[in-house]
């Protein structure tokens, strides 16, 4: 009596899981196909922004996938007849859907590896001629004219500031006890009390030092930009790429593994045991 009253509420879940899977399957597939669409093959950012997407939602059909199957094996423990003929049955198209999908991503962990290093390679070689560029005009702005003159005006109104420092004791001691003072201007102050041309000696060695200072921060930003772009790769290579090959196995094993209980594929399955 119980498993009369059981059973009709048993095949209203199978085909309540069986709607509900069908229709995630069919919207899922719908928004990958609306993803891909138009296609800019020749775009790697595309590629890279496409491929993350597709195997971000890679998850949904398969959850569908087992909710189909899921129906119809509740579907048959309740009693209810499915159709005789392979192309009718649901769980068929579900696991060839399966099998498909898992070579799509297959596919795709390669092909996502591949497009990651090419953006990779782009993105440094665009750093590399930007920081050519930018030491080509630090270099002739550097010979320029103008350049020199800003530099000599600099270094005078620097030494008269100083000059101008030395000639007040209180404020010349105030300044080498400030503790947010530069030791080396520290040492610039003392050495100026007994030596005049110590200013004209640290000016110097400023504006020769400017330069390779100039320099020194183009070619750190290239470096900080160089490993900026490395950094983005591999963790767009772990995460992509490793969820890509998850999801190819993941539907790969559902696909042979069902469709082989179906007696498709090879071995033999469970429609081909007989009764003894």
């Amino acid at each position: 009596m119980k498993a009369t009253n059981v059973r009709p509420y048993s095949n209203l879940a199978g085909r309540t899981l069986k709607i509900t899977g069908a229709v995630m399957i069919l919207s899922s597939l719908l928004d990958l196909i609306v993803l891909v669409i138009p296609p800019q093959i020749s775009n790697t950012g595309w590629l890279i922004n496409t491929v993350s997407q597709l195997v971000d939602r890679g998850i949904i059909p398969m959850v569908g996938i087992a909710l189909l199957l899921g129906g119809y094996w509740m579907s048959n423990n309740s009693g209810l007849q499915e159709p005789q003929k392979p192309l009718l049955d649901g769980r068929l198209w579900a696991l060839l859907l399966a099998s498909l999908l898992g070579l799509v991503y297959l596919l795709l962990f390669p092909i996502h590896l591949n497009n990651v290093y090419r953006a990779q390679n782009q993105a440094l070689n665009q750093i590399q001629d930007q920081a050519t560029q930018a030491e080509q005009q630090v270099d002739a702005r550097i010979q320029s004219e103008e350049f020199k003159n800003r530099i000599q005006e600099r270094k005078a109104q620097l030494k008269a500031q100083i000059t101008d420092l030395l000639k007040d004791e209180q404020r010349l001691q105030e300044a080498i006890d400030n503790n947010e003072v530069p030791e080396q201007v520290k040492q610039l102050l003392e050495q100026s009390k007994t030596d005049p041309q110590a200013i004209d000696k640290f000016l110097d060695q400023q504006a020769e030092a400017l330069p390779t200072q100039l320099l020194s921060r183009i070619r750190s930003r290239k470096q900080e930009l160089e490993e900026n772009a490395s950094t983005v790769t591999f963790k767009s290579s772990l995460q992509t790429g490793i969820n890509s090959l998850l999801l190819a196995i993941g539907y790969i094993t559902i696909g042979a593994t069902g469709l082989k209980s179906m007696g498709i594929g090879g071995g033999k399955g469970r429609r081909r045991q007989q009764p003894r």
